[in-house]
């Protein structure tokens, strides 16, 4: 495999594919490992696309952004909670290595617009049967006299709480389709951003949470067809005759994201019949490989900080994150696997001292209540540490039942979805933090690597060191590098600038 360095410095390093006949070369700021140990051939399903989804069943323009509420909103997001001095360091390095200037509102704003609008959409995507199912989403479109740059189908990260999705736009707890509006949509792009399955609007369902990636891949595929009965007249720049479609994602979103690239690939004439021309893909910090990294990571305990092989940020991060998640997974993987026996050892299960508001909760019921995301997480903390579970001890051994682990049911779900090892005809751009506290940066470097061997045309990561930016601290008097929880807000601006390296490229051949 023939691989270069592109770029290094003090807060990026990237790595470009160029052909495939040569050894990576990899800087010593990352840790060399043997990435093959991790890489395991699969056969991936062909999964087919068809007109009888994505119909829309009802839209609503929910609220509407100007430049300047969204420059004051981003900045503030960037600035939160920080010294004076700990934002400016924020600002000085967005400005040298993204390329964005938040010193002004015209630094943020890409291209300019009267407003966004913001649209809340109901449609239909597959459920896990396959049969058409209502779900929830929202569109974000910038109401410029210029040409927009494209369209971004946007997957987003982990929810504990079933309201903290895009369609809910203000209401959310992380203000997800605010920042994205000024980000992404406030440079010129109309951004999809599904809900998912059993979340938003779906509420009454149990979310199929990551094991099953092909449907909540399909529920972001699927908004592309709401567009023309959203905004049928809008203006674009075009590759041909096609409109540029670009797929993103964050953690949990990441890996929805390149599996909706596969699935795109093997349905490219389908997308094409829509209007669309795929032309890059940035997953960012994702779980692309949850059979040979991510399960064996939180089987592991994680008691030291930014050591080999999974470059924690924080342990204590990962310990207070992990109940949620993983009882996120297994409670997916009891709804649909259709189990007999129970998933989680007894003690977790009895979920002690799940009680909100005078109602006592087990597991299930507690990720179905409307509660609040950050007490979901104490309440499944607090649980699991009745059951042996703790910071110096914070193995899901400790909260699993065994036998579920162990199973052969289990551990073929859990391959299946696998989205690291194929060969991809559009470009790849992989952003990861080098140190993650909840998802291993292993992730990425497995895909990038084992995607080059399969002779991916155009594939790219870059890993981002932590130290240079800085968030709030629960500790007060303290600011501290960014990890995981934080980390999409300024992952935005990088990917941006990387949208916008096609979107320049596409300009300059009309």
């Amino acid at each position: 495999m023939r691989l270069k360095k592109a770029i290094f410095s003090l807060i990026c390093l990237n790595y470009a594919l160029v052909n495939a006949d040569q050894n990576p070369e990899l800087d010593l700021y990352v840790e060399p490992a043997n990435l093959s140990q991790y890489i395991v051939s699969k056969p991936y399903p062909k999964v087919k696309l068809s007109n009888a989804f994505g119909s829309l069943l009802s839209e609503s323009m929910v609220a509407a952004y100007d430049s300047a509420s969204l420059y004051k909103s981003y900045y503030a997001t960037i600035c939160k909670g920080l010294y004076s001095s700990n934002c400016k360091f924020n600002l000085k390095n967005i400005q040298q290595y993204a390329a964005i200037n938040l010193d002004s509102e015209s630094g943020l704003v890409g291209q300019q617009f009267s407003q966004i609008n913001a649209y809340k959409v109901s449609y239909t995507t597959p459920d896990m049967t396959g049969v058409a199912h209502p779900v929830s989403g929202a569109i974000l479109v910038p109401q410029s006299e210029q040409p927009l740059k494209g369209v971004i189908v946007f997957y987003h990260y982990t929810v504990l709480d079933k309201n903290n999705v895009p369609s809910n736009f203000e209401q959310d707890e992380f203000q997800l389709s605010k920042n994205i509006a000024a980000t992404l949509a406030s440079d010129g792009y109309v951004v999809l951003m599904p809900d998912y399955l059993g979340l938003g609007d779906d509420k009454a369902m149990v979310h199929p949470y990551l094991l099953y990636p092909v449907e909540n891949a399909l529920s972001g595929i699927y908004m592309l067809n709401l567009l023309p009965k959203i905004q049928p007249t809008l203006r674009y720049k075009l590759d041909g005759n096609k409109i540029t479609l670009y797929l993103s994602g964050y953690s949990e979103g990441a890996a929805y994201s390149l599996w909706a690239a596969k699935i795109i690939q093997d349905n490219s004439s389908f997308i094409s019949s829509l209007g669309f021309k795929l032309t890059k893909t940035i997953p960012i910090d994702g779980v692309y490989n949850l059979s040979k990294v991510t399960l064996p990571s939180v089987l592991a305990n994680l008691s030291t900080n930014k050591t080999a092989p999974y470059f924690a940020n924080n342990a204590l991060v990962t310990s207070f994150a992990r109940p949620g998640l993983i009882a996120n997974m297994l409670n997916s993987y009891a709804t649909f696997n259709h189990v007999e026996s129970k998933v989680f050892n007894q003690k977790f299960a009895q979920c002690h001292g799940c009680s909100v508001d005078g109602k006592t909760y087990d597991i299930a019921g507690l990720l179905q209540a409307p509660v609040a995301e950050k007490s979901k997480y104490q309440l499944l903390y607090a649980a699991a540490k009745k059951s042996a579970y703790s910071n110096e001890s914070n193995s899901i051994i400790n909260l699993a039942d065994p036998q579920i682990l162990n199973s052969s049911n289990f551990k073929d779900q859990v391959a299946s979805a696998d989205i690291y090892n194929w060969k991809a005809n559009t470009t790849i751009n992989f952003l990861s933090y080098a140190y993650d506290s909840v998802v291993p940066r292993l992730n990425s470097e497995v895909a990038y690597e084992a995607m080059a061997k399969q002779g991916s045309s155009s594939l790219k990561i870059t890993i981002i060191p932590n130290q240079n930016f800085k968030v709030d601290s629960p500790v007060p008097f303290v600011d501290i590098e960014v990890d995981h929880p934080q980390g999409l807000n300024f992952m935005l601006l990088f990917a941006r600038n990387q949208f916008d390296e096609s979107a320049s490229a596409i300009e300059s051949l009309q």
